[in-house]
């Protein structure tokens, strides 16, 4: 008696781990892309929090803000947003993400007022995945300074 495999079983094997190696693929695909967005807005809020706590702490004797754009985040120094203003700290959005919506009232930016913290504006910035239209994460900015 022969032992062994014959040529079909390991086709169909092959098969398999072919089918297996695909899931995987997709499902990495999918968390990256997503683990991307969570990021963007992590580093939104973190740039929102940095822009109230520098207000509120005085530091240059200056206001700070956020300014949204499609593919930028700007934290800048001052009463209004200039985008060649020297102390502008921008942060580019990741390849594959985007800011698709900005609804503040106005202006794409906020602004934190020195003593209260209270923003300029208050409304959401949408973070959106250019590969899936479904794929976005929204930014909540209350009048109060906070942001969700």
């Amino acid at each position: 008696m022969k032992r062994g495999f014959t040529f079909l079983e390991i086709l169909i094997v092959l098969g398999v781990l072919a089918i297996l190696a695909t899931i995987v693929t997709v499902a990495l695909s999918n968390f990256r892309r997503h683990a991307l967005l969570s990021e963007v807005k992590n580093h939104a809020l973190s740039e929102l929090n940095l822009a109230k706590s520098q207000t509120l702490g005085s530091e240059g004797n200056a206001q700070y803000g956020v300014h949204f754009e499609t593919l930028k985040i700007v934290r800048f120094k001052g009463a209004a947003y200039s985008a060649s203003g020297p102390g502008n700290a921008i942060y580019e959005l990741p390849t594959g993400v985007e800011i698709s919506s900005v609804a503040l009232g106005g202006p794409a930016e906020v602004i934190f007022e020195r003593l209260t913290g209270r923003a300029s504006a208050a409304g959401t910035v949408t973070v959106s995945l250019l590969s899936d239209a479904n794929a976005s994460s929204t930014i909540t900015i209350f009048s109060s300074g906070l942001a969700q």
